[in-house]
């Protein structure tokens, strides 16, 4: 039985840790929104963006560049985060685009 608990307590762990791989971040808070005049959206987060694939800002923020289509509802959506505090649940990043430009947010209701 301590070994049970002891494996669950080490995956919900792992699940919910600041991770960025290749082409997402999971489960990091919005540590940083950086917003331009221009429209440009720079977003720093708990995780290490230096790991993704599409070469972050700076090593250290995902983009919405101005004009991108929903970038209102993406803003939204990472703002809500930051100011209650949640973790969002995927940030799903372009590999193709410079600025690791983001593609959708996920925040889930219960974390």
């Amino acid at each position: 039985m301590k070994k049970i608990i002891a494996l669950s307590a080490l995956f919900s762990n792992f699940v919910f840790a600041n991770v960025c791989i290749p082409d997402n971040c999971a489960h990091v808070y919005i540590d940083k929104l950086y917003v331009e005049s221009t429209g440009t959206i720079y977003i720093g987060t708990s995780g290490d963006e230096s790991k993704l694939n599409c070469h972050a800002v700076s090593s250290v923020y995902v983009t919405i560049p101005a004009g991108t289509p929903g970038a209102d509802y993406l803003y939204s959506t990472l703002l809500a985060a930051q100011t209650t505090g949640k973790t969002i649940s995927v940030i799903q990043v372009d590999d193709h685009k410079p600025g690791c430009v983001i593609q959708y947010v996920t925040l889930d209701r219960v974390q």
